[in-house]
């Protein structure tokens, strides 16, 4: 059976949750399983995992990355397009929602749909109508969809009143922890923060629930994996009186590997999410957690996280502190967490996977 995944996701994902999906999906088809993807110009980093299947990506020497991958979209969907045009295969899973391909597909199609972020807080998003509009058509079209979670299942029906049939649910896996690579300069005693920090991941109050712990434990940092901070996210981090104990950096798999294994407490206040990968990589490290009691994150961590209130950061602050001071409880989430894990394997995600393509092609 052979599938087609295209290029879209990897044309402006340098890393991220959906690209670590699509790539992790693909290393661990079952056998009967073909992936195909013709070459791509891209900058993902997670590529490099599939070289088996992808290969001769590239990247341009020009202008920004905002241009960059401007001209990897048109130039990818060039290529996608031609290959869906030819034919010879059986499924078509495009990893994100361009209905390009819709016209061109020469057999059944599967949309995994991974949240409805842009639907539920549009004003965080200048894209928002059109990135609804085509999802929309492509989830109406769509000859199978999966939902990466209960809660993202949930939300498809309630927004696009789709039966329940429609909808299967395979989860995420962890990915299995890569060799730690040492980061120099790191801090003693850190919380980690783990990836963008836009409005709805809700860093603002995340951070002054830090300023609150650091008030009574000097020696408390804030570390962030990511982007550096933003003028305004520097200002704000002064204005609490807390910028000279926080960094922000960007960390390979191996670096992330090692930020979440030395940090006390990996803190997670997003206020709504499709499924929340960082639990899974933070309990493949050993790292105990801290996250909202909101969106899905209920249904993926269970009695493995120690949740608070993400509207209130005095409810953040008290969640961490039970976290980090206390050794008996941070070691029974740490054997909780150990005990969840196995539950998530892209093994099982890939094999769930497969069960829907061979649904539709052996209808």
């Amino acid at each position: 059976m052979k599938v087609v995944y295209d290029h879209q996701v990897f044309s402006w994902q340098r890393f991220g949750g959906v690209s670590r999906y699509f790539v992790e999906l693909i290393r661990h088809l079952p056998s009967d399983v073909e992936p195909h993807i013709r070459p791509l110009l891209s900058e993902n980093v997670y590529l490099a995992d599939i070289k088996d299947v992808v290969d001769g990506v590239s990247s341009l020497d020009v202008a920004n990355f905002r241009v960059r991958k401007h001209l990897y979209e048109w130039l990818n969907q060039r290529r996608s397009a031609k290959m869906l045009d030819e034919g010879g295969y059986d499924i078509v899973h495009p990893t994100y929602y361009n209905p390009y391909f819709l016209r061109r597909r020469k057999a059944p199609a599967v949309i995994t749909v991974h949240d409805f972020i842009h639907e539920r807080f549009p004003q965080y998003f200048g894209d928002a109508a059109k990135v609804i509009a085509q999802k929309k058509r492509v989830i109406n079209e769509a000859d199978a969809i999966i939902a990466i979670s209960e809660h993202t299942k949930k939300d498809l029906m309630e927004i696009y009143a789709l039966p329940q049939e429609r909808i299967s649910v395979v989860y995420h896996g962890a990915t299995t922890a890569v060799s730690p690579e040492p980061v120099e300069g790191l801090p003693k005693r850190y919380l980690l923060f783990v990836g963008e920090r836009r409005s709805y991941k809700n860093f603002h109050r995340f951070a002054r629930a830090f300023a609150l712990l650091s008030e009574k434990d000097s020696d408390l940092w804030l570390v962030c994996a990511g982007k550096p901070f933003s003028p305004e996210e520097t200002a704000y981090l002064k204005k609490l009186g807390v910028d000279r104990r926080s960094m922000a950096m960007f960390a390979t798999n191996g670096q992330l590997t090692y930020l979440y294994s030395h940090a006390l407490c990996f803190v997670y206040p997003s206020i709504y999410e499709g499924f929340g990968l960082p639990i899974l990589e933070a309990w493949e490290a050993g790292c105990p957690i801290a996250l909202s009691q909101a969106s899905c994150f209920p249904e993926i961590a269970g009695d493995g996280g120690e949740y608070f209130d993400p509207l209130s950061h005095h409810s953040i602050a008290e969640a961490i502190g039970r976290v980090i001071y206390d050794d008996a409880h941070r070691a029974d989430l740490q054997g909780r967490a150990s005990r969840l894990l196995p539950d998530f394997t892209w093994d099982r995600t890939a094999a769930k996977t497969a069960e829907v393509y061979r649904g539709l092609v052996n209808v």
